[in-house]
């Protein structure tokens, strides 16, 4: 990609709308659009990250044993109606409701528990078949009354769930324990480094264990209590009059956190009232257990901003950044650096790495400033100066990493095959 071709537009003025760091620099970087209050549209740069969190995420998922699915975000009402929440949960889950032109009832899904429990009736049949997981990365809708911090909280939104599908609670407790260990890899891939999961209250979800990963943060609007015992949970998973550890009864330090995913033992709760059976071993007919594990993915970006975005611009990890390499041409009288940076570029497309190409007629602080809003891990710069010492400056923009011991300069003979291992030890 060239960057005069990159349909993205840095806005470095702030706007009465900008709230926390990580929002400011969203806006700033051109990462997103807002298309009206808690909609939001995802640039080039913001949909490059979003997919390569989704990559990671399904990478993990498929690691625990998940068959990817995809539903519509479109659920009839009448799912719904069986288990109650089309009203019970109206309100909080913010469900927007609508008729179709045939005279249907309709909602935008704001949770799938229902549309997957229905997909299953239409599969599981016997005992031989349990456990499996299914799980999808789609769109939800919540009519959310406060919007605030850009994809923190918003009215649309990308989400992974998944579900689990269980003879016995046993078997169920096992796989919550991969889910939760899956978790962690996913946050980690993603270079969140201050994630905790903490007790939780099930609330719309159902079911009797429930716990959320908590980013640490002071941005966050969730309270989080911890304790020097590791016990952690949320406001709801607390006695709010007398705050203290149910484990080891010691004060709990009160921080701020961001949610960025949660897991649920859900019960027998949607089997039981949607009617989902399968023939057990012992012939007789049974409801399976069931899990539910989920992640926002768009809020994993911003949170990845809100944690490691600096006053220059955001600083992504090897997996998440949009491109692994930037190549800036600085302007010169003779006009050789910009040949040298494009045949650089080239040949990185060639062997398949992302990158982007800055061959403006600009001043090289321009470039170096759109250079740190873009973020990508590795910049090549090609001067005159550098060109007299046949060599590719190199600077090193990463998150968690360090850089002391990496080469400043690549040879140009071996240019490609020096950032292939720059790539690896970043990686």
């Amino acid at each position: 990609m060239k960057i005069e071709n990159l349909c993205v537009r840095r806005r470095f003025e702030e706007s009465g709308e900008d709230t926390t760091k990580g929002y400011k620099m969203s806006l700033r970087a051109g990462i997103v659009y807002q298309t009206a209050a808690g909609l939001y549209t995802l640039t080039p740069l913001g949909c490059c990250v979003l997919r390569n969190i989704e990559n990671i995420i399904r990478s993990e998922m498929n690691a625990v044993d998940g068959q990817e699915i995809l539903m519509p975000v479109v659920a009839p009402a009448e799912l719904w109606k069986q288990t109650g929440r089309y009203d019970s949960a109206a309100e909080t889950l913010g469900i927007m409701k609508f008729k179709g032109r045939s005279g249907g009832d309709f909602l935008l899904s704001p949770t799938h528990e229902e549309s997957t429990v229905d997909f299953v009736k239409s599969v599981l049949e016997s005992y031989r078949q349990l456990p499996f997981c299914v799980y999808q990365i789609q769109t939800k809708y919540r009519d959310e009354l406060r919007v605030r911090s850009g994809l923190i909280r918003t009215r649309e939104f990308i989400m992974k769930d998944a579900y689990s599908f269980h003879a016995t609670e046993e078997d169920l407790d096992v796989y919550y324990e991969r889910q939760l260990s899956a978790y962690y890899k996913i946050y980690k891939r993603c270079g969140l480094k201050k994630v905790i999961h903490v007790v939780a209250d099930s609330g719309d979800m159902g079911g009797k264990v429930a716990h959320e990963f908590q980013l640490i943060n002071e941005t966050g609007e969730d309270t989080v209590y911890v304790c020097k015992c590791k016990f952690a949970a949320n406001k709801e998973g607390v006695d709010g009059d007398n705050p203290k550890c149910p484990k080891c009864f010691d004060e709990m330090d009160v921080v701020r956190g961001i949610e960025v995913g949660n897991i649920f033992k859900l019960g027998y709760f949607y089997s039981e009232s949607m009617n989902l059976e399968y023939m057990g071993e012992d012939g007789k007919k049974a409801n399976p257990i069931m899990g539910c594990y989920g992640i926002g993915v768009s809020r994993i970006l911003a949170s990845i901003l809100e944690e490691s975005a600096d006053e220059n611009g955001p600083v992504w990890n090897m997996e998440t950044a949009p491109y692994a390499v930037h190549v800036v041409a600085l302007p010169d009288k003779e006009g050789k650096t910009n040949p040298v940076a494009e045949k650089i570029y080239n040949d990185l497309s060639a062997v398949g790495i992302e990158s982007i190409l800055d061959m403006r007629d600009a001043r090289a602080g321009e470039k170096f400033a759109d250079a740190d809003l873009i973020a990508a891990p590795i910049r090549l710069i090609i001067s005159t100066k550098n060109l007299d010492a046949n060599v590719a400056e190199v600077k090193y923009r990463v998150n968690d990493k360090d850089t002391g011991d990496m080469p400043t300069s690549f040879p140009l003979d071996s240019v490609i095959d020096e950032t292939k291992k720059a790539i690896e030890l970043l990686s």
